[in-house]
């Protein structure tokens, strides 16, 4: 016990007692429908999700989740405070409460690794921080797998609001999902480019983000590499990517990543630690005997991921099992972890290894202004070009108004009452510029409809009904509509599948929405007359299953590739007629 004793007296005593597994004790934000008028922007698309965040919420496992051992400390009343700030107030305002009221650039040595952009900001309260801080320390310590908190595996993770409608009530949630493993050997520039080596000029030289990896898709247990936290329980559970109810979620099978994308992200956590962050309790750790750690058992992956049997499944669920009950044995394992998560999130030093990237803030007009002030005039200007119509007319709005209400008092009082006319001149000037470009783009757009011999009628509304938000026409989409819609500017080999039917130009529109191209459209057209599903479901089903066939032929291309490279491996051939062969194969 003398490790414990110098434990002690290093934290002064104020050691807690042996912290036992996570009691799910769920406390979900409940709103009222008047209180949350930004919550519809959180409610989640993907069933998957919504299914994994209302099981843990109601302190449930999934099958495909396995719960980490231990207790992360309390969360701090802030989180919750900013999840209320986000649905009743928005993102913005939520940030500016949450976060320091200034972006920074990352530092040099870590930008190339940095999740969300270069740009970063920091946490007002160091204890909101430290607490982010001590749930990285918690998966690394924690996990039934072997996690390292370095720029090649455990650094980030991705901020996310959950709500869903119940009656007149909202309940709501604030989560991350961690990636661990994130740059692993394999790691290539795109699905079918062959893999550089590490340090390579091509992958980037000194500045290559592989180097000193010890992370490899062909290990056993890569596929436990994402983590899902949130806010209600405060527990952390780790995602198996081959079980086929998380089919929908994964953004990338061959790297078992679960995609960001499926859950409604409002920022992402990087958290780059020093090794000896921690000071004598990480050296305390280092003693514990290697006989009463956890021993990670061994578990092949399946040769074809998401397609392995029940029984396969069993036997990978209750190999990570034994290595979680492994953990929950190894007593001393346990205390000394739990005190390292306890200290970590307890010490300032952890927060200023925070470096968050929150879109509220990172995209706030006013954050922005306020930022480019402390430069030169010169800076704005270029800040005011950079920001979209949207944007611009809400900056205006902000700065021009004379409310009392606390939204602008907020976001007015980054920008000195001196600067604002100057400002909301450039932003009209920027705005008339625009507008000058944008009518001069529209008219080329209809020009190149005419000379394609589309009348003028049909040219004019396939524009209107094909334009963006921004108000640019698209002589591109307005032609896919088109070929959909009406039978003589539709191509021959569309005739020969799909007929020379026409169809309502502005209710093809409503399928051409989602299924975006004219065959797709067409398609989904079918699809809707035989199922009745409606043109918004014909036309998302319909692009599901374009994505999925654009997959697979990717897919089959790519093993045709390593199949290529095999062969002329063998035949004793260079890397550069290995690319030119390849390159023919790709454009045949």
């Amino acid at each position: 016990m003398e490790g414990i004793d110098a434990l002690c007296k290093f934290m002064g005593g104020s050691i807690r007692p042996h912290l036992g597994e996570c009691e799910r004790c769920p406390d979900v934000l409940k709103m009222g429908y008047k209180e949350a008028e930004n919550w519809t922007g959180f409610t989640c698309s993907r069933k998957c999700v919504g299914s994994l965040i209302a099981s843990l919420q109601d302190g449930k496992i999934p099958e495909y989740a396995h719960l980490i051992p231990g207790r992360l400390p309390p969360v701090p009343d802030d989180f919750r405070t900013f999840l209320r700030n986000v649905v009743s107030k928005g993102v913005e305002l939520a940030d500016a409460e949450f976060y320091e009221d200034d972006i920074q650039d990352a530092p040099p040595d870590l930008q190339r690794f940095m999740s969300g952009g270069r740009r970063v900001c920091h946490l007002k309260n160091w204890k909101n921080g430290a607490f982010l801080g001590s749930i990285f320390h918690h998966i690394q310590m924690n996990s039934p797998t072997e996690v390292e908190l370095t720029t090649w595996d455990l650094f980030h993770g991705h901020m996310f609001v959950h709500a869903t409608q119940k009656d007149n009530n909202l309940s709501c949630d604030l989560g991350i999902l961690f990636h661990a493993r994130e740059f692993p050997k394999e790691l290539r520039r795109n699905r079918l480019g062959k893999v550089i080596p590490i340090g390579h000029g091509d992958a980037g030289g000194e500045r290559d983000v592989r180097i000193g990896t010890q992370c490899s898709i062909h290990q056993g247990k890569y596929y436990l590499r994402n983590y899902v936290w949130l806010v209600s329980n405060n527990a952390v559970v780790v995602l198996d990517t081959h079980h086929p109810d998380i089919r929908e979620i994964i953004q990338d099978k061959e790297f078992h990543t679960v995609g960001s994308a499926y859950f409604r992200q409002i920022g992402d956590i990087n958290y780059f630690p020093p090794k000896g962050l921690g000071g004598d309790v990480h050296k305390l750790f280092a003693t514990v005997e290697r006989k009463n750690l956890p021993k990670h058992t061994s578990f092949p992956p399946p040769k074809q991921a998401h397609r392995s049997t029940p029984d396969e499944r069993r036997k990978r669920a209750q190999s990570v099992e034994r290595d979680i009950h492994s953990m929950q044995k190894a007593h001393r394992h346990r205390w000394y972890a739990a005190q390292v998560v306890h200290y970590v999130s307890h010490s300032r030093e952890t927060a200023g290894f925070i470096y968050a990237t929150p879109r509220g803030a990172l995209f706030s007009p006013t954050l922005r202004i306020k930022v480019a002030l402390k430069e030169s005039r010169e800076r704005v200007y270029k800040e005011i070009q950079r920001m979209s119509d949207d944007m611009l007319h809400g900056l205006s709005r902000v700065l021009s108004s004379t409310s009392t209400q606390s939204i602008y008092k907020v976001l007015q009082s980054r920008v000195d009452s001196c600067d604002r006319p100057r400002i909301l001149g450039e932003i009209k000037e920027v705005l008339e510029s625009r507008d000058a470009k944008k009518r001069n783009s529209n008219s080329q757009q209809l020009e190149k409809l005419k000379n394609l011999n589309i009348q003028l009628n049909h040219a004019n509304l396939a524009l209107k009904l094909t334009s963006g938000a921004s108000g640019l026409l698209s002589a591109f989409r307005a032609e896919n509509l088109l070929q959909a819609s009406i039978s003589k500017y539709r191509p021959k080999e569309l005739i020969a599948k799909y007929g020379s039917e026409d169809y309502d130009l502005t209710k093809a529109a409503l399928y051409q929405r989602h299924a975006f191209y004219a065959e797709s459209t067409l398609r989904a057209i079918l699809l809707d007359a035989k199922e009745g599903i409606g043109p918004a479901e014909a036309g998302k089903k319909i692009a599901m299953l374009c994505a999925k066939e654009a997959h697979e032929r990717w897919e089959a291309l790519r093993k045709r590739r390593e199949g290529i490279v095999a062969l002329l491996n063998s035949k004793g051939l260079d890397d550069k007629l290995m690319d030119v062969i390849y390159s023919y194969e790709v454009s045949q």
